[in-house]
């Protein structure tokens, strides 16, 4: 398969059936970096603010897979931020956005749940775990919803995620219906990285939100 093709088909898979954009600054290997140089995205200011930001996008040497002189891999920046999130959709703009209590979270299976407060209204989020996987689950306003499941393997009672790490990247209202939306990182193995934007305003019915962005990303 040539490369123009298979950057198209992956292209495809990554962006199909979601209606936002997600991303992050950073190393990639060219082919799993959609976005291209000066394209507009919003990302954190101080005091909870959405700002405007436009990324840019270089060429740099791959370390995994480059030849000596190679520069496939692309390199994503936005000045005056670092480890910046980055996301955009018709339902996100510019201006202030209200946090949950807490407003991140590291999520371990074996751990309790992770509750978080936004306005008068409680989210919990835990893990149902079974002999072979274990699965993410989102509950509040009288509605469980799965959101992501992970292979594991399990000595009795010791559950190993085979070095799988989740964690919520923001919780909070981003669309202003004073509902809960979450940035999380869900990889399913423990070589990806997985940004996911979670909308409430894009959720349906029996849902507390969908996932209307993710970007996969390898390490070595």
């Amino acid at each position: 398969m040539k490369r123009s093709v298979a950057i198209t088909m992956l292209l495809f898979v990554a962006l199909a059936g979601h209606a936002d954009d997600i991303a992050y600054t950073g190393s990639f290997h060219g082919d799993e970096m959609p976005y291209r140089d000066g394209e507009e995205f919003l990302t954190f200011g101080e005091g909870w603010v959405l700002v405007p930001v436009n990324i840019a996008v270089t060429a740099e040497e791959d370390p995994i897979v480059d030849d000596a002189g190679e520069k496939t891999g692309k390199h994503v920046a936005v000045a005056g931020f670092e480890d910046a999130p980055l996301i955009r959709g018709k339902k996100l703009h510019p201006g202030k956005i209200a946090p949950a209590q807490p407003d991140f979270a590291e999520l371990i299976p074996t751990a309790r749940k992770s509750t978080f407060t936004l306005g008068s209204r409680k989210y919990e989020l835990s893990y149902r775990c079974g002999e072979t996987e274990c699965t993410l689950v989102l509950e509040g306003e009288g509605i469980a919803q799965d959101l992501v499941t992970i292979p594991i393997d399990r000595n009795g009672r010791e559950i190993h995620t085979r070095d799988v790490e989740h964690n919520i990247m923001f919780a909070g209202d981003l669309d202003h219906d004073g509902r809960l939306d979450l940035i999380a990182n869900l990889p399913r193995h423990f070589n990806e990285m997985r940004p996911t934007l979670w909308m409430s305003g894009a959720a349906k019915a029996g849902q507390l939100v969908a996932m209307t962005a993710e970007l996969s990303t390898t390490g070595c």
